[in-house]
This record gives structure tokens, C-alpha cells and sequence, in this order.
């Protein structure tokens, strides 16, 4: 059996999930951003419908960036811990 493990890609992978979880927050900051004049102008139960969806949304929003940062640190880890096993294992043969 063969394990092939490409260090650089997992590396990649693991920045790139990173800068997802940046990017989602970025996106949401725009959008509020955009909302936030038109939301000024609802009254009463429009605007009270509106806060209560927000506030859901950003629990979503909020898990989403959670596990997108956990995913990025566990490839992070298995990245590191394949560079551990490969140098343990050069080093039995004098490398």
C-alpha cells in the first residue's frame, strides 16, 4: 500500500480555507453595509421580521466561518503531521 501525500497542496488547501472564512465575512460586511439604509426606512413589524431573520443569518453565518476555520486548522495538522511521519521515516535510513 501506497500513501502519496503532496505537502504544498495541503498546505494551499489549508490557506485557502482560511481566506474563505475571511472572504464570507467580507461579503457579509458588504452586504449589511448595502442593507443598512433601506432597513432605516421599514417600520414596525417589517423592520422587527428583518432583525429577527439577521440575527439567524448571522448564527449561520457565524457556524459557517467556525467550521471553515476549523477545517483549514485540521488540514493544517494532518499537513504537519504527514511532514513529522516523512521525516521520522528518512531519518531510519540515515536521511
Amino acid at each position: 500500500m501506497e500513501i502519496s501525500v503532496n505537502f504544498a497542496a495541503l498546505s494551499q488547501a489549508a490557506d485557502d480555507l482560511s481566506q474563505t472564512s475571511q472572504k464570507i465575512q467580507a461579503e457579509l460586511d458588504q452586504l449589511e453595509s448595502y442593507l443598512k439604509p433601506l432597513i432605516q426606512t421599514w417600520e414596525g413589524a417589517a423592520q422587527e421580521a428583518y432583525y429577527a431573520a439577521q440575527r439567524e443569518w448571522d448564527k449561520a453565518a457565524a457556524n459557517m466561518q467556525e467550521i471553515t476555520a476549523k477545517m483549514g486548522m485540521a488540514v493544517n495538522a494532518a499537513n504537519e503531521a504527514y511532514q513529522a511521519g516523512e521525516r521520522r521515516n528518512a531519518a531510519r535510513f540515515g536521511g
